[in-house]
């Protein structure tokens, strides 16, 4: 593998982490966790916020540990052991596979909303088809079109936390703009419920690994990668976490309001802005979910090439590239196809979301575990100071994460068991009973020849 060019500063990076986990998804979760938290969304933003701080800390402490793109696949596998450093992998390649079929679900979803004539399926197999063509012909996203989709986004809710000020202060919604059962209502309050909606939320906040895996492109990666992996989640938590409470001022009994949870979010806009309002942020919001869908399909394509082609999986399927476009087909028509799921989810967002939260809580668990392991049990780092930093932090971040994943819908943790098993026996079958060590896998998404949407960051 060549070396890559180091171009990206701190700027660069939390504008591609912030378009990654897409600063709109506040909204797409709006009618189902206001639902489940019986209006308490903030609070389980907040809630998975702090959970993230810790993880996000264990990710800075690790990447300046190794500066090398890899995410949490490298640092399991350098500090605890390479076999569950290819099962870290394994299980968050789940989410590689699964944020488009997430996405063209929101545009499906959205999408029938406006058109009701239309069911939702027809809406996820056309942005399915666009995805599969856009990757098969190799075409590249402009390298500005992360920082023009971010800004969109973050523009669309700076108008709308405006027009709920106004909303609310003519003596709509809850009639004031500071109500702290927004926050916290003791009268509605279940523990378990804010936790099962955090343990979602928690899919929310993929940004700052994904900004790990770009560390060999990062301008003093030991420097500027911990900064960033850090900065990501904090600026997108507080976001988050203000845009709900407005959201929850708007609307204070949308819980036991809402008619259709997957797509409250247009019922709240209709309310405060009209259908103008709710036309903007279908364009907006599809706009950003056809992006991350066909960057994400780039990204879990070319893992799948890398990994066909070093042996990880069988090559001639995998690791073979189409002789006219000279991209991956036969990956990009598998991932599509896994996509195409997303019409048997038609009336349950949480139940797809839910699978990539799987993926995501254990891969961050592991995280947390390698700093341990890495400082602590092998580097024998046990003053008072470095217990703090390399077990009591991230072993809080491992306690918060386990409580969230125990939380997780029981449908998404048996899939992902069965995924997780799956890829224990090919591991054994593939390392002779585990007696050897297991390839690598290239995580970092860089394959040459092949076309990566995803690693096209604003560099501007």
């Amino acid at each position: 593998m060549t070396d890559l060019k180091r171009v990206l500063n701190l700027r660069n990076l939390v504008v591609f982490g912030l378009a990654y986990l897409a600063p709109t998804v506040v909204f797409n979760y709006y009618g189902v966790v206001t639902t489940m938290t019986g209006g308490m969304m903030t609070l389980a933003y907040v809630v998975t916020t702090v959970a993230m701080f810790f993880t996000a800390y264990s990710y800075a402490t690790m990447v300046r540990a190794f500066p090398v793109a890899g995410s949490a696949y490298t640092y399991v596998r350098k500090a605890v052991h390479p076999h569950l450093g290819f099962l870290t992998g394994w299980v968050m390649l789940l989410d590689y596979i699964l944020l488009p079929m997430v996405c063209y679900l929101l545009i499906g979803i959205y999408m029938n909303e406006f058109v009701t004539a239309v069911p939702v399926w027809v809406w996820v197999v056309a942005a399915a088809v666009i995805g599969a063509v856009t990757n098969i012909v190799g075409v590249k996203l402009a390298a500005g079109v992360n920082t023009v989709v971010v800004a969109a986004q973050i523009l669309f809710a700076l108008v709308l936390i405006g027009i709920v000020v106004a909303f609310v202060m003519q003596g709509n919604g809850g009639g004031t703009l500071f109500d702290s059962a927004a926050l916290f209502d003791p009268t509605s309050f279940n523990g378990p419920d804010v936790l099962w909606a955090a343990s979602i939320l928690a899919a929310s906040f993929l940004g700052f690994d994904a900004v790990s895996t770009m560390a060999e492109e990062t301008v003093d990666p030991a420097r500027t990668m911990p900064r960033a992996v850090l900065i990501v989640p904090i600026a997108a938590g507080i976001g988050f976490s203000v845009i709900s409470y407005f959201l929850q001022i708007a609307w204070p009994t949308a819980a036991t309001e809402l008619d259709d949870p997957d797509a409250g979010i247009f019922e709240l806009l209709v309310r405060v802005g009209g259908d103008t309002l709710s036309t903007a942020f279908l364009i907006t919001d599809n706009l950003a979910s056809m992006v991350c869908a066909i960057a994400g399909l780039a990204a879990a394509s070319r893992i799948l090439f890398g990994m066909g082609r070093d042996g990880v999986l069988p090559r001639r399927f995998f690791g073979t590239l189409n002789n006219r476009f000279q991209t991956p087909v036969n990956n990009i028509l598998l991932m599509t196809a896994i996509a195409l799921t997303a019409v048997f989810y038609a009336d349950n967002l949480i139940g797809a979301a839910a699978l990539v939260a799987f993926g995501a809580l254990s891969g961050f668990i592991m995280v947390n575990y390698a700093v341990i392991n890495h400082f602590v049990v092998r580097g024998g780092r046990r003053s008072g100071g470095d217990l703090m930093r390399y077990l009591l932090l991230p072993g809080i971040g491992i306690v918060v994460c386990a409580t969230l994943l125990y939380n997780v819908d029981v449908h998404a943790k048996i899939l992902g068991l069965v995924w997780f098993a799956a890829g224990v026996v090919y591991l054994g079958v593939t390392t002779r009973g585990f007696r050897v060590p297991p390839r690598d896998i290239d995580m970092s998404e860089d394959d040459g020849g092949v076309v990566d949407e995803s690693r096209q960051p604003a560099v501007s």
